[in-house]
This record gives C-alpha cells, sequence and structure tokens, in this order.
C-alpha cells in the first residue's frame, strides 16, 4: 500500500496535474471518492465520518499492520498510528489526509509520497507485532535501532485493502451512460466475447415473364443489436461486497429499460456504451437479465452473477454505404 498526501483545499485539476489526467478514475475509485472539484474536501468529510467509530480491535489493527510490510515508511506511520488514524484507517483504508495509490499507477516520488519499497526488516516487524499484540500499540523505540535486512513475510491482503491493489480492475475502461439524468456509471471488466453484425432487408418483386430469379428491391438496413455479458463478483469494487456497488450497477441498467414520464411526455433513456474510451453502441436498451451463482456471501446472498445487457443501436446520423465503410475501428 502505498499513500498520497493531500490538502483539505486540494482541488480535482491540482490532483490531475499531480497523478496524470489517465490515472484520475483509478484514484477515485480505489478511494471511493466523487469527481467533483473540491477533492480534498470530500476526503476530509469522509474521513471524518469514520472518527465517529468505535474502537479498532487489536486483531484488526495487526491485520492492517501486516498488509504494509512493503514500505517501511508506510509500516512505521501506520504502526505509530493514533487512536483517530485506526479509526479512518480501518473504515477508509487510508490515512488521514492521504490517497491510497492504485497498484497500477506509477508516480514521481517526492515529499508527498509514502511508500519506498524497501521491505520491513524481519527483527523490526517481530517487536513491532509483539508490542502490538501484547499492549494494544507499538513502542516507538522499536524503530529506533535495526537488525538484519531481507525480504518481508507478506501475508494474505487485510480485508480492508481496496480489491484493485492486488487484483487489476479496468477502471474507467467500459463506461455505461445514460441521457436520463445525464449520468454514468463504470462497469469493472470487459465482456468477455460478444457478436456484432448488421442485416440489410430486401423485398421480392412478383416473378416477371422470362425472368430467371426474382427481383430484390433494398428496403434498409440494420439496426445492430448486440448483446453483451459481464461476469462479475460484488467484490470487485471496494473488496467488501457489503457496499451495494454491484446492486446498483444492475439496477441501473434495469432503469434504462424503464421510460420517465413528465407530464404528458415521455422520455426514453439513449444509452451509450464505451470501451476503451471508444462508442462501441450507442441506442436504446431493450434488455437487461442477470443469473446469479456462488459462493454465498457473509450477508447471506450470492457473490457471483452475470449479467447482460441487449441494446438495439440508434445512430447519431444517417447511414450509407460511404460512411459506414469510412467508420474508424480499432
Amino acid at each position: 500500500m502505498r499513500l498520497l498526501n493531500i490538502q483539505p483545499d486540494t482541488t480535482l485539476r491540482q490532483l490531475s496535474d499531480r497523478v496524470g489526467a489517465r490515472n484520475i478514475g483509478s484514484f477515485l475509485s480505489v478511494n471511493s471518492l466523487e469527481r467533483q472539484p473540491q477533492i480534498g474536501a470530500q476526503l476530509l468529510a469522509r474521513q471524518s465520518q469514520a472518527l465517529s467509530g468505535v474502537r479498532v480491535p487489536t486483531a484488526r489493527r495487526a491485520m492492517i499492520l501486516n498488509s504494509t510490510t512493503q514500505h517501511t515508511d508506510v509500516f512505521e506511520r501506520v504502526a505509530l498510528c493514533s487512536e483517530r488514524d485506526w479509526r479512518v484507517l480501518a473504515a477508509t483504508g487510508s490515512l488521514l489526509s492521504t490517497l491510497v495509490i492504485p497498484a497500477a499507477v506509477s508516480i514521481s516520488t517526492a515529499a508527498d509520497v509514502l511508500g519506498n519499497n524497501i521491505p520491513v526488516p524481519s527483527v523490526i516487524y517481530d517487536r513491532a507485532m509483539r508490542s502490538l499484540l501484547e499492549t494494544d500499540r507499538v513502542n516507538d523505540q522499536v524503530f529506533n535501532e535495526f537488525s538484519t535486512r531481507r525480504d518481508a513475510q507478506v501475508v494474505n491482503v487485510s480485508e480492508i485493502e481496496p480489491i484493485a491493489q492486488w487484483f487489476p480492475i479496468p477502471w474507467g475502461m467500459i463506461t455505461l451512460h445514460s441521457t436520463l439524468g445525464d449520468d454514468h456509471l463504470d462497469i469493472p471488466c470487459y465482456p468477455e466475447e460478444f457478436d456484432d453484425g448488421i442485416t440489410a432487408t430486401y423485398d421480392t418483386m412478383p416473378d416477371l415473364l422470362f425472368q430467371y430469379e426474382p427481383w430484390q428491391i433494398y428496403k434498409g438496413s440494420g439496426p445492430r443489436v448486440n448483446t453483451y455479458e459481464f461476469t462479475m463478483h460484488r467484490d470487485m469494487w471496494s473488496g467488501n461486497h457489503h457496499d451495494g456497488k454491484c446492486y446498483e450497477l444492475i439496477q441501473y441498467c434495469k432503469a434504462n429499460c424503464y421510460a420517465e414520464f413528465r407530464g404528458a411526455a415521455v422520455h426514453t433513456a439513449i444509452v451509450t456504451l464505451y470501451i476503451a474510451s471508444r462508442v462501441e453502441i450507442r441506442g436504446i436498451m431493450t434488455a437487461c437479465n442477470v443469473h446469479w451463482f456462488g459462493p454465498i456471501g457473509q450477508d447471506g446472498q450470492h457473490l457471483a452473477c452475470k449479467m447482460s445487457i441487449t441494446i438495439v443501436e440508434v445512430a447519431e446520423y444517417p447511414l450509407n454505404y460511404a460512411r459506414v465503410r469510412a467508420l474508424r475501428q480499432v
């Protein structure tokens, strides 16, 4: 786990300049933040709510500390946490005024970055864990002298660490946008495979005298009708299947199969599926089906599902031979 220090007045633009525009989506997703201008104030508000939580048990503290052994500076900072820091860390996965840096993101090392890629020496690790388990806190004298140095004995990732830290989730690569509400949600996985095609329709003229084959009169082409299937797990968002994010995505897709009634007017959603920042298809959603399967989570509900959505294309402009042939496919 690597951390980036930010200030309460840090803006989204400043964060984007620091970490890169292409990485901003991953930062927001890993830290469960929304795309808002005042990103520092949003983080402060979220962490302030965690301060009112209950005391973090010693076993949970040991688990959290155990997940930081890849970086000596992070390990020491977490080990010497105050009671306030422990509550924030247990609830949000990061320290006060810090953001978790996604594992797949590389940013320049500076004074505002915690995470030096130096494994914790086994002697320091053993002393710190013993002190924590025996006295419920780590004595700062543990870090005053170093002995032999070898690779850390890293155990299982703690339950609070975001799943994107140990399993690559393509956040921001697959997005579904809806014109109703003008909002969008990211889908945490690619469709493994899908069929894409077009059909042309012709009418048959009555047989003419001495005509060997019937006349075919062009009637029209399309639309594309594609079905996309996503295999998902409820832990893919934050590592905690109690967060409700999977259900939120499913209900978002189902809602786009309905119209919105505003007085006598009926408004239907036009959805756009983006894959790798390119429009895959734009149209109306005619079906959303979900198949649930095991294992069973702590809440007694299935953890994995296959969600399929069917979209009938609505072209933004008239299509003809020349325009379709000129469409850019990457």
